[in-house]
């Protein structure tokens, strides 16, 4: 069982370290609790925006000083930042724990946010929102997610050009200051931490950072929409996404519906794989995912295929969600299932990235981090008829379906009628 330690440090900044011993590394993640889903309207893609200016320069760092300051002793600076949180992290060989700790107190709490550097910031992320824009499999996501909740959860986590362009210094600042405090930030720590002290480290490079009590604000509640749309492409493939909405994060059956994302099209052996790609060669690229959130969630297919396949590719994708909803799952088959998400779960465990992820999540959502054991025993409990259940529950309802790519909404509504899965 993994040992995590925790502590929370005057401020309300609570550190959680997980020490593992035969490795060479140290890998910090602060955690910011809110997203892009916080934001109002005209201030769409202002959280992704604060994450790169973050490494634009702080009171002691430039930002090529920033650059250097864990590549040139080969560790890595990055972040990211999601609908529901960011997440600042830093790796670098153990001898370097001191630096890692001073490198993200640094940019997450001591940034200068310089004007000249925010407007050549503004440039690159238009360079970023273009090239998402070229990729018509990131778009296809995004579109689903916008069709199924509309703008509060839905818009697009890097924002909008027009919005970009309009941040003014003063507002990002706000933005920042409003929730990059410590009633509103974690860190996750995981490595070789032998010769130092967390708790020492942590009060060091960040108890004197000054509570501010994060203001309250009414969350959106999501509605559950559904939809379908085609945006039209000149290229060559049609890009597909499938979405019917499921459960949020915490939901006890989630780990019901990931079984049967896993056998549905979780890689070569699913049924989708098998089926449409190895059976009859209509697509090289189709799987199956579940995104789930604070409040809800939702399952999805993906399919990149020519503008010909496209109903023959929904006809059977109905066929083999209907085998799992009519109960054709044997026990054996689960049995094979669950084998595959619990070694997915204890070959993600020798990834410190992983560790350090399943740490934020835990905490982030259930005020805990779950240990293997507990995970392992919450899929070996699901059986065949909480996967026809679960099905039923989900596969009943009318799917949400994007298009991108060369098929005009006429064309893909009447692949949609003729394929009969709505």
């Amino acid at each position: 069982m993994e040992q995590i330690k925790s502590y929370t440090l005057d401020n309300n900044i609570t550190i959680l370290a997980e020490h593992i011993p035969h490795i060479q590394s140290i890998l910090l993640g602060l955690w910011v609790k809110e997203g892009s889903r916080v934001e109002k309207k005209p201030q769409y893609g202002i959280a992704h925006f604060v994450e790169h200016m973050l490494f634009k320069g702080t009171k002691k760092r430039n930002s090529k000083q920033i650059a250097e300051s864990l590549e040139l002793i080969g560790g890595d600076l990055n972040a990211f930042t999601s609908r529901e949180h960011c997440c600042y992290y830093a790796k670098a060989i153990s001898e370097e724990t001191n630096l890692v700790f001073d490198v993200i107190s640094d940019i997450v709490f001591n940034s200068l946010f310089d004007a000249e550097e925010m407007d050549k910031e503004r440039t690159v992320i238009a360079q970023e929102i273009g090239m998402y824009d070229d990729s018509p499999e990131e778009l296809a996501h995004e579109h689903l997610v916008q069709t199924m909740y509309g703008d509060g959860l839905g818009h697009p986590v890097i924002g909008y050009k027009k919005n970009v362009d309009s941040f003014k210094q003063q507002e990002v600042l706000d933005f920042h200051q409003k929730f990059y405090n410590p009633s509103n930030v974690f860190i996750s720590v995981v490595g070789n931490f032998d010769n130092y002290s967390i708790e020492d480290l942590s009060k060091k490079y960040f108890s004197h950072i000054p509570t501010i009590k994060t203001p309250s604000f009414k969350k959106q509640i999501e509605a559950k929409k559904h939809g379908i749309k085609s945006i039209v492409k000149p290229i060559e493939q049609c890009h597909l996404t499938l979405g019917w909405h499921a459960y949020n994060i915490t939901h006890e059956n989630r780990y019901v519906l990931h079984l049967i994302s896993a056998y549905l099209g979780g890689g070569m052996s699913s049924l989708l794989f098998q089926d449409i790609r190895e059976n009859h060669g209509l697509t090289y690229s189709i799987y199956s995912f579940v995104r789930a959130y604070k409040d809800v969630g939702f399952f999805g297919i993906y399919s990149a295929h020519s503008k010909e396949s496209t109903q023959k590719i929904l006809e059977l994708t109905k066929k083999n969600i209907e085998k799992i909803m009519n109960g054709e799952l044997t026990q054996e088959k689960l049995s094979q299932l669950k084998s595959q998400l619990k070694g997915g779960l204890l070959l993600g465990l020798e990834k410190t990235s992983f560790r350090m992820n399943r740490i934020g999540v835990g905490h982030l959502y259930f005020d805990k981090v779950m240990s293997t054991e507990e995970l392992i025993e919450l899929v070996n409990k699901v059986n065949p008829e909480d996967i026809i259940r679960v099905a039923l529950e989900v596969f009943t309802q009318k799917p949400s379906i994007i298009n991108v790519g060369n098929l005009d909404q006429s064309e893909l509504e009447v692949a949609i009628k003729e394929s009969k899965i709505i």
